[in-house]
């Protein structure tokens, strides 16, 4: 099965060129297409997947949608997703996920992952009150990040899709402590099956 992943960023194209093959196994092909922003993406969703749709009978092949919360409503969030792709008559074929709130969350899912990258920061760092859930880090995941590397020593702070790139690939995601990532996971592994 090939998967044509869609996202809303850089960064979130670096981790997935990295996670995705983790999850699923070499049979399966992927491709993730990123865009500007989430704007971007949401702007041009309908056209994309109208065009993929087209594709259908030529081509066997499932899509993946992921884009960040946002700090909005995750439900009416996956609703307009869900509803576009059931207008551009590919919803039998997609999967729509939300990153809650940030990919920044799922990186906070896997400490030992981030201080493979950045060792300097406490193995306790998940044991904290504000990082014990990862979707659920109060004013915004990617700011809680950036802060606690500057905080250990890390004056550069995030730059965002290096972390991405070098986090992901210390990142064991069968022990991932993000639900949001847990939902992408497992639907992923069912999307191909």
């Amino acid at each position: 099965m090939h998967l044509e992943v869609l996202v809303e960023e850089p960064s979130m194209k670096k981790a997935l060129d990295i996670l995705i093959p983790k999850i699923i196994d070499s049979n399966h092909s992927f491709e993730v297409h990123n865009f500007r922003s989430k704007q971007d993406l949401m702007s041009k969703l309908e056209q994309r997947l109208r065009g993929y749709s087209k594709l259908r009978s030529s081509w066997e092949f499932k899509i993946v949608i992921l884009i960040d919360e946002d700090r909005q409503n995750c439900r009416e969030l996956k609703q307009f997703l869900v509803n576009v792709a059931n207008k551009s008559g590919v919803a039998d074929i997609s999967l729509c996920r939300i990153v809650v709130e940030e990919l920044e969350a799922w990186f906070f899912g896997d400490i030992p992952a981030i201080r493979a990258v950045y060792p300097r920061i406490p193995e306790s760092l998940g044991e904290q009150i504000r990082f014990r859930n990862p979707d659920q880090i109060p004013g915004g995941t990617w700011e809680a990040l950036d802060k606690v590397l500057i905080q250990y020593g890390y004056r550069k702070g995030l730059v965002k899709t290096e972390a991405a790139a070098k986090i992901a690939q210390h990142m064991d995601p069968w022990n991932n402590k993000s639900i949001s990532f847990q939902f992408f996971r497992d639907g992923i592994i069912n999307l191909v099956r």
